[in-house]
């Protein structure tokens, strides 16, 4: 799946879109957002991916995210809607 970190711009390179396992990867500690690309041709093509899981796998048991929540409680990294369940 195609994550990014939306707190920085598309054009940052953290903040370009790579591949991860999780929509929620952004927020966890391991997410490194990496151009893990080749020369081919002659020409350097570009292959945006979580560098942790690219060397070595996403570590076993995944790490917990840590969500920045807004107002809506939407998380301002990772954009998904955190729903906290209280009692």
């Amino acid at each position: 799946m195609i994550v990014r970190d939306l707190t920085l711009k598309k054009t940052d390179y953290k903040g370009h879109p790579c591949w991860a396992i999780d929509v929620v990867c952004p927020c966890r500690p391991c997410y490194n957002c990496h151009d893990c690309g080749s020369f081919n041709g002659g020409r350097w093509h570009p292959n945006f991916a979580c560098a942790s899981n690219w060397n070595s796998g996403c570590p076993q048991p995944k790490t917990e995210p840590v969500h920045i929540l807004n107002r809506q409680h939407r998380c301002k990294r990772c954009g998904v809607k955190v729903v906290r369940l209280e009692g």
